[in-house]
C-alpha cells in the first residue's frame, strides 16, 4: 500500500531491521539531531566519519578523527563501497565533486544519479514525486530514461508499485521544435510498449492536463494518469525547480527527497527542504535498501 504522509514513511521504516549509517560532514545541529533521533528510532546505527565530529567522540563510534571533511568523505565513502555501511549521509550540500567521489567508489548503480523529491500536494491525501530537482540540468532521451527508472524504484520503496507519471511539457502537442516534446512522446511509447515495468507514462502534457483529468479530455486525451499523478517527470532541472520552489515558498509544501541510482541509499538535504526533512530523508534511505 502507497504511503499517505511522512508519518507513515517513518512508522514503516521503523519496523525495517537497524541499517548501519556513515555520517561524513561536520557537526551540523539539524543533521546530527536528526541522526540522533533515527539512532533512539532503531532506524540507524551511526558512524562519524571525519573531525567535524571530534565532539562527539565521547559518546558515538568516531572514525577518522583527525581529516578534515573532504579527506574523511573519501575514506567513508570507500568503505560504503567495501561494504561497510549500508547508507551514507552527508551534512554538506551536494556538489559537482562529491558526485564525482560518488561515481568513483563505484557507488553509481546505473548509468545515471537524479534526485527525487517528495511531497504531499495540497489536494492529494497521498505523496507525490518529483523528478529530477537537482542534479541534472538538461537530460538528453537517453538520461530521462535513467532518470524514469530511478524515479520508479524510489515510489516502488514508498509502495506505488503501478506509478502514474506524467512526462511534463510546455504543450500536450508533439512538436518537432521544442525537444521536451519529442522525449516525452518517446517516453510515453516505450510505457506502452511495456518497457517500465507496470508503470504508466503519459506525455507530452502540459501541466493543466496533467492536474486536470477533463481538461486532458477537452484535449482529447484518454489516459487514466491526468489527475492522479504519482509523477511529475520534468524535462529540465530548470522547470523542476522553480516548481518545486513555488510549492514549497508560497503553498508551504513539506518536500524530502532522496538521491537515486546510487548503489546504496545516499542521504543529503535538498535546498527545497526544511531541516526536518533530515529525519525523513533517513527513514526513505532505510525504506530503498535492498
Amino acid at each position: 500500500m502507497a504511503h499517505l504522509d511522512f508519518d507513515a514513511v517513518l512508522k514503516t521504516a521503523a519496523t525495517r531491521k537497524t541499517k548501519t549509517m556513515i555520517v561524513c560532514g561536520d557537526d551540523r545541529k539539524p543533521a546530527v539531531k536528526a541522526v540522533l533521533q533515527a539512532r533512539d528510532m532503531g532506524l540507524v546505527k551511526p558512524i562519524f566519519c571525519g573531525i567535524g565530529f571530534s565532539e562527539l567522540k565521547a559518546e558515538r563510534d568516531l572514525l577518522f578523527p583527525g581529516l578534515n571533511t573532504t579527506e574523511a568523505r573519501g575514506q567513508s565513502l570507500k568503505m560504503v563501497s567495501d561494504g561497510a555501511a549500508d547508507i551514507f549521509l552527508d551534512t554538506e550540500q551536494l556538489t559537482c565533486e562529491s558526485l564525482r567521489l560518488i561515481s568513483e567508489n563505484g557507488l553509481v548503480n546505473g548509468r545515471i544519479t537524479s534526485y527525487v523529491s517528495i511531497c504531499q500536494l495540497p489536494k492529494e491525501n497521498r505523496l507525490t514525486l518529483l523528478t529530477d530537482t537537482l542534479v541534472n540540468p538538461a537530460p538528453d532521451l537517453k538520461d530521462k530514461i535513467a532518470i524514469l527508472g530511478n524515479a520508479i524504484s524510489v515510489a516502488a520503496a514508498l509502495g506505488i508499485q503501478e506509478p502514474k507519471i506524467a512526462a511534463l511539457a510546455p504543450l500536450e502537442l508533439v512538436n518537432p521544435a521544442i525537444r521536451s516534446t519529442l522525449d516525452a512522446a518517446v517516453l510515453s511509447k516505450m510505457s506502452q510498449r511495456g518497457q517500465f515495468g507496470k508503470a504508466i507514462i503519459e506525455g507530452p502534457l502540459a501541466m493543466d492536463n496533467a492536474e486536470s483529468a477533463s481538461a486532458a479530455r477537452h484535449k482529447g486525451i484518454r489516459s487514466p494518469v491526468p489527475g492522479d499523478v504519482d509523477i511529475y517527470f520534468f524535462p529540465d532541472i530548470e522547470s523542476a525547480d522553480i516548481t518545486a520552489q513555488f510549492l514549497s515558498r508560497v503553498f508551504r509544501v513539506r518536500f524530502a527527497g532522496i538521491l537515486a541510482g546510487t548503489g546504496i541509499p545516499i542521504v543529503v538535504k535538498s535546498p527545497l527542504e526544511r531541516d526536518d526533512a533530515w529525519l525523513v530523508n533517513i527513514a526513505l534511505a532505510v525504506l530503498t535498501c535492498i
